[in-house]
């Protein structure tokens, strides 16, 4: 059934027209004309040259801006920051006849003013036309903080949804699929005039069979239809949406088929899907997102250590939960930590939330397997990501028989390795079976995979590592695959090595 009624005609309103330079906007309409024809502008884009061109010649504070473009919402102040650069963009720079080299400068500690010269016109009243009612789509959540280190992969993610209709972003846990995600979604909204977003959070759910029903609610549709990939088919006819469908990996089986029908359906419709695996549908487009770049050393001063991402979020989540004034000679330290905590934004977050409360060189000489896989964070996120070890637990328990003894297996081997290497300490099984698993173990972001390295692509996190060694423990096996692991080193070397004399004598955690 049809969830959308008859256009109906509303009492008149007052319409105010604002010229400068070839460009016109109508404030009622929320329209933007340059030289006559429309100009694409988002919403917040229109409401802050509202505002400026409301004070032009006067400089607007970034929190009166905040006050009114935003009213009633919790933001970050970059917020500002990002949809002016945006609308700069959109008016493009100046004639050569209107006395002002830029439509809107910016002053440290002022604001922002509207420099070109505006005539404001009252044009009369017009009929304000409500268009067909259409059902509410789930707003995006609000994001409190800034995003870190991700400009490159949301340009990559931008311009995905430009060419395809479903774009996947893959990554680990905690690697910070949701927050690029909503970025993304964001600055596409507001690129592109009339889009609609609506989120999908499929976390919450256990059951494949109440996958559908999420979606439906989601875009304003009763859950228990009959048929509820159609309803929504009819509830988002003729509209551009963009559905952002988070945390798929648990429920992909029941995802395939009715995205691709909504897709088949819907030729305004585009989907930026979250997940821990690819969803493997024709047409979708995945890219896969990496950790935190780290330093590739420890001997870095302050200033050295802050041009990696990995250390700017680490010293941006410290000040937040009040950590003290950092120095030159925390340099080192901050490059150590952010290396092992492998540049994972969750681990980056837990561990910078305990410099409110410790100093950052205990901190670091503490910083074992246990930290890092196991500190508290925030008591409003998900339980799932409340720990790194949570985190990675959810991702487990989504594994396999052969593809969980497997992992728990290349805990063993440090650094990256071969296939031959994860065939050996796995030899009792058929080696087409075990190569099976290494791949879907990649293509889950367990095991990470670099195109660059040809002679051993594949590599273990040392934060994954930590907790598939604690697994292997726990089965009982680990004395076992030692062994195994180290009669390989001596018949590759003809006589043990180093490396192979250490591996003879269990690590403390297979003692316990």
């Amino acid at each position: 059934m049809s969830t959308r009624s008859g256009p109906s005609v509303s009492p008149s309103i007052d319409e105010h027209r604002w010229s400068f330079g070839p460009f016109v906007v109508w404030e009622a309409q929320r329209r933007v004309e340059r030289s006559g024809q429309g100009l694409r502008m988002g919403p917040r884009s229109f409401d802050l040259l509202l505002q400026l061109l409301k004070r032009a010649g006067e400089f607007v504070s970034k929190e009166g801006l905040l006050a009114t473009v935003w009213a009633g919402l919790v933001v970050e102040e970059g917020s500002v920051r990002v949809h002016m650069s945006t609308l700069r963009k959109a008016l493009g720079e100046p004639g050569a006849g209107e006395e002002c080299h830029e439509w809107i400068s910016t002053l440290p500690q002022r604001g922002y003013r509207f420099n070109g010269r505006v005539r404001r016109d009252h044009t009369g009243a017009i009929e304000a036309v409500t268009q067909p009612c259409a059902p509410p789509l789930s707003k995006l959540p609000l994001r409190l903080t800034e995003l870190v280190g991700r400009d490159a992969d949301l340009d990559r993610a931008l311009a995905a949804l430009s060419e395809h209709r479903l774009v996947t972003i893959v990554g680990s846990g905690g690697i910070g699929k949701t927050s690029a995600a909503i970025r993304a979604a964001e600055c596409r909204q507001e690129t592109q005039p009339g889009l609609e977003v609506a989120f999908i959070d499929l976390s919450s759910t256990i059951s494949q069979d109440r996958v559908l029903g999420i979606v439906a609610r989601a875009v304003g549709v009763a859950d228990d239809l009959p048929n509820p990939v159609q309803a929504v088919v009819q509830a988002l006819q003729g509209r551009s949406v963009l559905l952002l469908i988070d945390n798929c990996e648990h429920v992909v089986e029941s995802l395939a088929q009715p995205i691709i029908g909504l897709l088949t359906a819907l030729p305004d419709l585009c989907i930026l899907a979250t997940s821990r695996e690819p969803i493997r549908v024709t047409g979708e487009c995945v890219l896969r997102l990496s950790a935190l770049a780290i330093p590739d050393s420890e001997d870095l001063t302050l200033e050295q250590a802050m041009r990696w991402p990995a250390v700017h979020l680490l010293l941006d989540r410290a000040k937040a939960a009040g950590a003290g004034a950092f120095h030159e000679l925390h340099g080192p330290l901050l490059a150590r930590m952010a290396r092992q905590l492998d540049g994972i934004p969750l681990a980056i977050e837990l561990v910078a939330a305990r410099l409110g409360v410790q100093s950052i060189s205990d901190l670091a000489s503490r910083l074992d397997d246990h930290m890092r896989l196991h500190t508290a964070g925030n008591r409003t996120a998900a339980p799932r990501h409340r720990t790194l070890a949570a985190a990675l637990k959810w991702s487990i328990e989504l594994l396999a028989h052969e593809e969980l003894r497997l992992l728990r297996r290349l805990s063993i081997l440090r650094g990256r390795f071969d296939v031959e290497s994860a065939l050996r300490i796995n030899a009792e099984v058929d080696p087409d079976a075990t190569f099976s698993a290494l791949l879907s173990l990649a293509d889950k972001s367990l095991v990470s995979f670099d195109t660059k390295e040809s002679a051993a692509p594949y590599r273990l996190l040392d934060t994954t590592r930590s907790y598939a060694a604690s697994l292997l423990v726990q089965s009982g096996e680990h004395l076992e695959v030692w062994a195994r692991h180290v009669k390989a080193l001596d018949a590759d070397h003809g006589r043990p090595s180093p490396c192979a004399r250490r591996c003879r004598t269990p690590r403390p955690s297979a003692r316990k």
